[in-house]
Parts: structure tokens; sequence; C-alpha cells
């Protein structure tokens, strides 16, 4: 997708504005306060600007996967094959549409996904061994789509914070070798198909996907927001229909998109380098006694965050990070918590709206909220103040098989209470799949390399 100009945009949704009408139907204007004629004021300027548009469903995209009876005619099958390279493995979707050149419907029927670890920041010196984890991915297509279609079928590679966080001549030696190996590859390619995602797309794409499979994304105030928690950064995606919104979001954090044939504001922002695997090691820095042990490629941390009675090896781009309970034994939520409060301090955004929307946390939120036994299939919905609770009672137990899920869920607890300013009472749902269909951003990027 490529990025349009940065805007503010006004929504004048019906809903949203009744409440603001009806506050001052009964006041003068002599009467209302400051904060209002600011509101008020800021409203007519930027009403006169822009026009909001509802989104409707226009267009060759369903708003939902639609199940085709036998007897439609000229069903055709359409392949798409994106990588995500993310920074702890990469992952394969080829997804399989099922188009009506009749009505010009194209729908998704179904997606095969694979993935391979250590993602390919790990393989910063050896760009053909990242080369060589994609190939073996590739594969699979080969078995997936037609020959017949494979000269049609598009693949593109996109990787993500891993590859953002290492220097450009790094990341650009593994991406020239694995479009070498597109190139070579039956399926097609441009000199767009492989590269770094923009952190904005990411979010954007992931916001799609989600909205797509739920089939809300009819009405902007039907729509769900979407916070996603990779491994190097962390993204928040919706679209925003309160006045304050606007008034209050730092600037470009609200940009004007094209979906579904519809222009419209939507509020995206990743957040690089607060990603769960960068954050353990931010934490683990702030919550360690004395000085961290630097050798070579390999880091020693005794943290407040790790149980006492543990040691643990955990590896991340190319480093060994040893970690070990405090000799003093201090551990538990509390201490690791208030660790992750300093380690975000006031970085994070906090829009009001999302305290009355219904929010999806996809991606590491699901995995460690499913560690934590809050959830036990592919989706579920849980409270802030549950994880915490959770949290607090997996940090305090004598044993634990899982020796870095005290500090991830700590973090996570303080992201979305801290960080996001969302309540205990807040209610979260997690999702890994819809219908089977994976909740990453790969499928609104299928449909970007469709349009």
């Amino acid at each position: 997708m490529k990025k349009k100009g940065k805007a503010y945009f006004l929504s004048v949704h019906r809903t949203t504005l009744i409440p603001y009408m009806r506050s001052g139907s009964h006041k003068s204007k002599k009467d209302m306060d400051g904060t209002h004629k600011i509101k008020w004021t800021l409203y007519i300027s930027l009403a006169s600007m822009f026009i909001f548009v509802s989104v409707t469903e226009v267009g060759p995209f369903s708003s939902m996967k639609r199940l085709y009876s036998s007897y439609e005619p000229d069903l055709r099958h359409k392949y798409v094959i994106v990588f995500d390279g993310g920074s702890t493995g990469t992952r394969i979707h080829v997804f399989t549409f099922v188009n009506n050149s009749s009505s010009g419907r194209l729908a998704l029927q179904n997606e095969y996904f694979e993935e391979v670890k250590p993602g390919l920041s790990n393989y910063a010196h050896k760009p053909q061994s990242a080369a060589n984890s994609v190939l073996h991915l590739l594969d699979k297509a080969k078995d997936l789509v037609p020959p017949s279609q494979w000269d049609e079928t598009p693949v593109a590679l996109k990787a993500t914070a891993g590859l953002r966080l290492l220097p450009s001549a790094l990341s650009d030696s593994i991406l020239d070798s694995i479009s070498e190996a597109f190139r070579s590859s039956p399926f097609f390619t441009d000199e767009e198909s492989v590269g770094v995602l923009d952190g904005e797309d990411e979010g954007l794409y992931a916001w799609y996907t989600l909205n797509f499979l739920l089939g809300r994304l009819n009405e902007a105030s039907h729509s769900v927001v979407a916070l996603d928690l990779g491994g190097g950064s962390t993204q928040v995606t919706f679209t925003p229909i309160e006045l304050d919104s606007f008034i209050r979001t730092p600037k470009d954090y609200i940009v004007l998109k094209k979906i579904q044939n519809k222009t419209m504001p939507v509020y995206t922002h990743s957040y690089l380098g607060l990603g769960l695997m960068a954050a353990r090691v931010g934490i683990l820095h702030l919550s360690s006694e004395n000085s961290v042990s630097v050798k070579n490629d390999e880091t020693k941390f005794r943290s407040s965050c790790i149980h006492p009675h543990t040691k643990h090896t955990w590896k991340q781009d190319r480093k060994d990070y040893i970690v070990k309970g405090r000799k003093d034994e201090k551990y538990g939520f509390q201490d690791c918590y208030d660790k992750a409060v300093e380690f975000l301090g006031d970085t994070v955004d906090k829009p009001e709206e999302l305290r009355r929307r219904d929010i999806y946390a996809l991606s590491y939120y699901f995995d460690r909220s499913q560690d934590l036994g809050l959830i036990d299939s592919e989706s579920g919905h849980t409270s802030v103040g549950d994880i915490m609770k959770a949290c607090q009672d997996a940090c305090s137990l004598k044993k634990t098989k899982e020796p870095l899920l005290c500090l991830d869920c700590s973090y996570v607890s303080a992201l979305l209470h801290h960080g996001l300013g969302l309540p205990e009472r807040k209610e979260i749902l997690l999702a890994k799949r819809i219908d089977g269909i994976e909740t990453s951003w790969g499928l609104g990027a299928a449909f970007n390399l469709l349009r």
C-alpha cells in the first residue's frame, strides 16, 4: 500500500455528534465552558475542510468470507503468497480466493500457514541462509498453487521490526538475497515484492484483516480496535469516531486511508522498540542488581523479574541472554510491573476512546494470555484486571516452568494499563485465528497485492 499524505480528519458521523449537540442544546454560548468552546471552534473549522463518508462495501472485496455454491458460474481461484519476516520467525501465508468473473466478487476461501524460526535478523551475516529459509517455505506454495497459475500468483515478503532495528547495510543484504531467490521462482514478482514493512502499514493491515474476518468494515463506528504486540514493535490501530480523539491525538497519528474504495480517517501508530522481545532486554537492564555482565555476544542478568532459583538462556538477534534470579531473592509481580512502567515511561499515547470501543489484542497478547491460562482456544476474552491478577499469581509460584512468563506478563499488564491507560475493568478480546484464518497483517497485505 503506497503511503498517502497524513492529515487530521474530522468524523461527523451522526451518532458521534448527537451527545455533543445535546450537551449544548440547553446552554447558551455564553454559558459554555472553555473546553466546549475550544471543541466547537475546532469542529467548525475542521468540518468546513472535510466531509466524512461512512465506509460501505464497495469494490472487488466482500467484507466477510462468502460460501459459494457449486452451481455459481464463472468461478475461478486466485492465489496470493505473503511472507511475514518477523523478528522471531518467518511465516508464509498462502491465501486462496474465489473469483466470480460475472459478479466481480472476490472472497477468501482458505489460508495455508507455516512458520520457521529463527527470524531473518538472526541471519545478519549470512544473507544466503536467510534466503534458504524462505525458499524452504516457498516450496510448500508450489504444492498448493496449480502450476498453470504460478506466473500470475504474486509473492511478497515484508520484514518487520527485526530488520528495521538492523543497520541498513545488513538488512539490505538479506533482502537482496531474498529478492534474487524470488526472481528465480516461478511466481510473479516485481521490484516492490521484497522490502521492510512500514510500521504504519503493519498496523493498518492487521486492523483490516481483523475487521474483514469479523465482517465489521462497513461502518467506522462498528469496527474494532486492533492492538498488535510483536517481538520488536507494537501497533495501535482504529477508526476514531469521537471528537476528542481528533483534538488530542499526536500529530501524524491519524491518517487518511482508502478502505473498501472509500476514504476514511485511521488512527495508527507503531512503537518501534516496544515489542515483547525488545521490552525484555530493557526491563532486564532496569531490574537487575549491580551491573550487567556482557561478554562478546553473551549478556547476563540477575533480575527481580526472574524466579530466584531459575537460570535460563534466551537467544535473540544473534545474542545469548543468560537470566537468573537475584541473589537477594527480590522477586514478584509488583516490582517487575514497576520496572515495566519505568521502561515505558510516557511514550505511549492514551486515546480515551479506547475505553469505549471493542478491543482485540493479537500476537503476543494472545500467546502470553494463553500461557497464563486465561484462554484455551483460538479466541476468547478477558479483562485488563484479569491479566494483571493472573500475572500476579504466576509471579508468586514457588516453582515455574515458564522462566520468562512473569517478566512478559508484567510488561503486557503495564502496556495495557499504564501505557494505553485502559482501566482494569476493560474487557479485551483475544484472537489467534478467526474462522481458521490467522489474525495477522498478512491478509491485509494480500488484498493490497490484488488491487
